[in-house]
């Protein structure tokens, strides 16, 4: 049997609040990521999914329940590092995960750190460069580089560590429409070399791309399911104070009106096809 790229069974995280009382940021999450699928994790602010995503690289570790990554449990602590360097993080503003003056040293960073002899840094920070198509950039400074390239400097880090997992936390909430869509098409890039891609959004056009969509409502998984399933529901995810595909918006919106539409439509090609139909 294949072990999963991470496994979460009943996971609980805690803390108290300024009473004393225990407030529940995750409640028994029970989720399977098998290795090389492409997910999105989605849900308002407050919801519970950034302090998910920091279970997957042990920033946290579970109040109660479990959580593995490739057979590791996270609460073991000689299980840390080895977890690290399967999984690597990418958070929301680029400027906070800098940490040398040139693009090919802060790539580096990474397998310095784990050891790498030198000759083997090199081949990895050029192997890492060019997957992200960031090549021509390697002698540059990280700061005269946009949003979008220092996101995609940041994935190259992982890789250079050669981490099958890339959990990434709204990576493209600081970026312009260019730098989001350079992101995603480097996220698509890598995840179809195999890489085990986590994105947690506020885009719903970026989930709408993911194999598979997590909502998460009040430190509980609500909904777990191909994108077309879960942006189905219109009106659940509204509820929970979610926006949608602005498609499946509008289709729910010409349905409410009598208008024969698909409850299946998530993108503007599929709503222009089946008003089409109709003409």
């Amino acid at each position: 049997m294949t072990i999963p790229m991470i496994k979460t069974d009943r996971l609980c995280h805690t803390y108290e609040d300024e009473d004393g009382k225990v407030v529940y940021a995750l409640k028994d999450i029970s989720l399977t990521v098998d290795k090389g699928e492409f997910v999105a994790i989605i849900g308002t602010n407050g919801s519970g999914k950034s302090t998910l995503a920091k279970h997957f690289n042990v920033l946290l570790t579970p109040t109660s329940g479990t959580c593995e990554v490739c057979g590791m449990r996270t609460d073991e602590a000689e299980n840390i590092w080895k977890i690290r360097q399967h999984v690597g993080m990418v958070f929301q503003n680029p400027d906070n995960q800098i940490v040398a003056a040139i693009v090919e040293e802060d790539v580096a960073f990474g397998p310095e750190n784990l050891g790498i002899p030198s000759d083997e840094i090199k081949s990895r920070v050029s192997d890492a460069l060019k997957r992200v198509n960031m090549t021509i950039y390697a002698k540059h400074g990280p700061h005269l580089l946009s949003g979008g390239q220092k996101q995609r400097i940041a994935i190259a880090g992982i890789l250079a560590m050669q981490c099958d997992c890339i959990v990434l936390d709204e990576p493209t909430a600081m970026l312009d429409p260019v730098g989001r869509k350079e992101v995603m098409d480097t996220l698509h890039q890598l995840n179809r070399e195999g890489i085990t891609v986590i994105i947690i959004t506020h885009f719903m056009e970026e989930a709408v791309q993911a194999e598979r969509v997590v909502v998460i409502d009040k430190a509980e998984v609500k909904m777990d399911g191909v994108p077309r399933h879960v942006f189905s529901k219109v009106k659940e995810l509204k509820d929970m104070g979610l926006d949608v595909p602005v498609a499946a918006e509008l289709a729910e919106r010409l349905r409410q009106k009598g208008i024969p539409l698909p409850a299946s439509i998530i993108t503007e090609k599929e709503l222009g096809d089946a008003l089409c139909q109709l003409s």
